[in-house]
């Protein structure tokens, strides 16, 4: 007979099953029950699954030998929407595609500088997330930089809003010229964002006309049309001077969800408002600073007040 420490009942021998990592026995239905109850919690984790007397952990086949067919393909399930598959070597990594567009997942080297998926042929570098730039000569940080400039265009095209250089508010265009008037008293150009004032409220446009001509540029203090510039030879001999900048390797701000302030794992997105975090618990999903709630990666305006980007939930 056999003394299960789980439930504290005798059974028979055939009734129990000794695990072969630590030779500690438990009753069969115990052992089905506690992976019942990690698995309906979404412990999925192999982590997750220890010895209930000495906290060694498990192997991996006894999770499919005491769960029914249908747990187990729940727990599968589980373990591929957050990347926890069985078999994996210590360095591989299950990964997720980070084109939008795709819903590959796929197996990458954990120390890799930049993953490829292999369905939509996508390579995004592994510290920022954004597409991947070495090729380019271009740090995170710049990356990071031209991936906030193309988003902001795009949002001022589509959403017809834009950002007031003086307070930085967000502005919605309704109707009118694209001479500006924002709540902070600053005027300035919906096109360009140059901060200007009620003289120039004609001057600043082509054939000053403020409703569809484009900008003028400021030249020996007036504005004037491009094409009256006068063009600048260049310089035949440039001394290039390498600056090295040092990178700082942690965020101002951590996670909300994990904690986690490794610029290598979490990136601040969307104005330094939002944190799109790769780390194992949050697994490349976005969370909002101010109330701390997920966010769609691919809809984070919705998320934001189209006229003030505040968060529609603090």
């Amino acid at each position: 007979m056999v003394d299960c420490n789980i439930c504290f009942c005798t059974y028979k021998e055939e009734e129990c099953y000794t695990l072969p990592n630590c030779l500690h026995k438990f009753c069969k239905a115990c052992l089905t029950e506690q992976l019942k109850t990690k698995i309906e919690a979404q412990q999925i984790d192999l982590s997750d699954f220890k010895c209930p007397q000495c906290g060694r952990l498990f192997n991996p086949e006894i999770i499919e030998n005491f769960l029914p067919p249908l747990l187990f393909q729940k727990y599968c399930d589980f373990a591929l929407q957050f990347n926890k598959i069985m078999g994996l070597e210590d360095h591989e990594l299950l990964t997720n595609c980070l084109n939008e567009k795709c819903i590959e997942k796929f197996i990458i080297w954990k120390d890799a500088e930049y993953m490829q998926c292999p369905s939509c042929k996508m390579k995004f570098c592994r510290k920022c997330s954004l597409k991947y730039h070495k090729d380019e000569g271009i740090t995170c940080e710049q990356q990071k930089e031209l991936h906030k400039d193309s988003f902001y265009i795009e949002m001022k095209k589509n959403l017809q809003i834009c950002k007031c250089p003086k307070c930085n508010n967000m502005c919605e265009k309704i109707s009118g010229c694209n001479f500006m008037y924002c709540r902070c008293k600053a005027n300035f150009c919906f096109l360009c964002d140059a901060e200007l004032t009620e003289e120039y409220h004609f001057k600043h446009w082509q054939n000053d006309d403020p409703f569809k001509s484009p900008c003028r540029v400021w030249y020996n203090g007036t504005w004037v049309d491009p094409d009256k510039v006068p063009k600048v030879e260049p310089i035949k001999e440039v001394k290039i001077v390498q600056v090295i900048a040092i990178e700082e390797k942690e965020n101002k701000i951590p996670c909300p969800n994990c904690g986690n302030k490794s610029k290598a794992v979490s990136q601040l997105v969307f104005f330094d408002k939002v944190i799109q975090c790769q780390s194992v618990k949050c697994q490349n999903q976005a969370f909002c600073i101010s109330c701390q709630k997920k966010v769609l990666i691919y809809d984070i305006i919705s998320h934001f007040n189209p006229q003030s980007l505040e968060c529609k939930f603090k």
